[in-house]
């Protein structure tokens, strides 16, 4: 299904193409690197904040993962695969089994988040310029539009119930803001706007706290805070000077700590970040990884790593890092991922 036909339209977010005077596996390279800061990598040259003392444990390294697909609790796990010069919404089952491709655009989509009920998907795409929200139904291949020109609306992610959508939007004032809407897009507003740029949220099991990735001291080096639903008005600083913050997070389903990824821009590993502490604990050891989340059970952790000879493909380890295996196996990039039931 395409959502037009017409000439491509020069996007933010756009994957560029490959230029032919250079050896592809390195265009991959260089794309998957910027894509990894889960913002448009228009907009900014990285900055990276030093640690400044902070005491970040870490667990004894898992061996070698082996390219094998996992056979575990099930569910499904939807992501962004790239898919020649577009980046497409993908999904597969979590035992390697069913990989589909859902969408086949001509125009980016991104950060798809799956419901509670596992019945639809919630994205990101420029198929207007400026990305807008869409649901597609599963059982029917149908899109819905739910958001019409706000700025650009990215990171959604489902209330525990199903009944609203949290979004991040950048206005085209340059304010970020988190805001929330109906399933089917029913009064979108905001609840949080900032100064500072805000690179990703996410809707904790409980419904009460909103965590979020934003911009303290450097324009692109971020920082994790939480955000009382009920008092909006002063979010909580939790992270302190962990390095290279990135734009995904995600909880676990007891709520006492999230997934994040943070380091060096070619050199990202996933640690679980402790939400009364600020503690964090490293998770991977190595293969530049990005874009953890839990499993429904909380007992294993999707990512997406570029350990496989700079490809960027998904694998699964235990919540505590070990056990590590390979899902996807395609030459283009597969990343972004989100496990739904």
């Amino acid at each position: 299904m395409k959502y037009n036909s017409g000439k491509r339209r020069p996007t933010l977010f756009r994957k560029p193409r490959r230029a032919p005077v250079l050896p592809i596996s390195l265009v991959v390279i260089a794309a998957i690197i910027a894509l990894f800061s889960f913002v448009p990598p228009s907009f900014f040259t990285e900055q990276i904040l030093q640690p400044i003392g902070v005491k970040v444990p870490t667990v004894t390294p898992s061996p070698t993962p082996l390219p094998l697909p996992t056979d575990i609790h099930g569910g499904h796990i939807v992501f962004t695969c790239t898919r020649g010069d577009y980046n497409q919404i993908c999904m597969i089952n979590a035992d390697g089994s069913n990989l589909q491709q859902l969408t086949n655009t001509v125009n980016n989509n991104y950060y798809p988040a799956i419901s509670p009920d596992s019945k639809s998907i919630v994205f990101a795409s420029n198929k207007y310029d400026n990305f807008d929200l869409y649901l597609l139904d599963i059982a029917t291949s149908t899109f819905t539009q739910l958001t019409s020109h706000l700025g650009n609306s990215f990171s959604p992610d489902f209330s525990q119930d199903g009944k609203q959508i949290l979004f991040v939007n950048k206005a085209s004032d340059g304010k970020s803001a988190l805001w929330v809407m109906g399933s089917r897009g029913e009064n979108p507003h905001p609840i949080y706007t900032s100064d500072k740029s805000i690179v990703g949220a996410a809707w904790s099991p409980d419904g009460k706290t909103i965590a979020f990735a934003m911009s303290v001291n450097l324009l692109f080096a971020y920082e994790i805070f939480l955000l009382d639903v009920n008092n909006p008005s002063s979010p909580r600083q939790i992270s302190h000077g962990i390095e290279g913050i990135g734009g995904s997070l995600s909880w676990s389903p007891d709520g006492k700590n999230l997934l994040i990824f943070a380091g060096p821009v070619a050199a990202r590993e996933i640690y679980r970040l402790d939400v009364d502490t600020g503690n964090a604990s490293q998770l991977t050891f190595g293969g530049n990884n990005a874009a953890a989340a839990y499993s429904p059970d909380g007992q294993w952790i999707v990512y997406n790593s570029l350990r496989n000879n700079n490809q960027a493909d998904l694998f699964i380890m235990q919540f505590n890092g070990h056990t590590t295996r390979q899902l996807t196996t395609n030459p283009e990039p597969d990343w972004q991922p989100q496990w739904g039931p």
